[in-house]
């Protein structure tokens, strides 16, 4: 990526949810799916992240479990690979680089949380804590969602 003298370029998260499969699905690439397509529904940008590695940021990387779940983290030991194609751990393929983002909080950065579902072997994540109602790890907020803490810090939408 080609960065200007003290400035990264900022884009935006997709956040797309498939009904069928019950599965949420995030990119910063418009040309994946667009407006929606193949069952999947844009529910709009969640918020911004990096397109290039910035000074002390991590990547966010994106795996796939099946067709069934998509898994985001910036933890390689999670999945156990970062290699495109790769299958690692829990069955989850690794998709690559969706983007980068802080592992601590930054000056205008905010927490983007991530919770699962084991009924819907899916997870989710947002920057809206009322969206689950609960931002503690472990906890089970709205829709039977349980929190798995912060996945890392990125822009506000």
């Amino acid at each position: 990526c080609f960065q200007k003298k003290s400035s990264f370029l900022i884009v935006p998260l997709y956040r797309y949810y498939n009904p069928k499969i019950v599965d949420h699905f995030y990119t910063a690439s418009w040309t994946e799916l667009g407006n929606g397509k193949d069952g999947w529904k844009l529910e709009g940008v969640q918020c911004r992240i990096m397109k290039c590695k910035a000074s002390e940021s991590v990547p966010l990387y994106r795996y796939c479990k099946s067709g069934l779940d998509h898994f985001y983290t910036t933890n390689i030991k999670e999945i156990g690979t970062a290699t495109p194609g790769n299958v690692g751990n829990h069955g989850y393929k690794s998709e690559g680089i969706t983007g980068y983002c802080y592992p601590v909080k930054k000056a205008g950065t905010i927490p983007l949380y991530r919770y699962w579902h084991p009924r819907f072997v899916n997870h989710f994540y947002t920057t809206n804590a009322k969206e689950i109602g609960t931002t503690t790890s472990g906890q089970v907020g709205k829709y039977g969602y349980k929190s798995e803490g912060i996945t890392c810090y990125v822009f506000p939408n």
